[in-house]
């Protein structure tokens, strides 16, 4: 269910081809909400953490993207 989540939430901050649907991008949203924002700001421009935009998600693969949202940074 974890792993459900982490792909949701990068599916909501990517925006790739990967194309969410709207069910899938208000749950994301929810779940950025409760787990996220608290670092990363309500509208994901950073604060504690980095700002989660689309060109800085970019950067990221997916895997990559996975590990750090399942592990943190030192």
């Amino acid at each position: 269910m974890k792993l459900l989540t982490i792909a949701a939430i990068f599916c909501a901050l990517s925006a790739g081809p990967l194309g969410a649907t709207t069910a899938t991008s208000q749950s994301a949203g929810k779940l950025y909400q409760q787990h996220c924002a608290a670092c990363h700001g309500p509208q994901r421009l950073g604060g504690m953490g980095p700002a989660l935009l689309p060109q800085v998600m970019a950067r990221l693969t997916e895997e990559q993207a996975l590990e750090v949202i399942s592990s943190g940074r030192a």
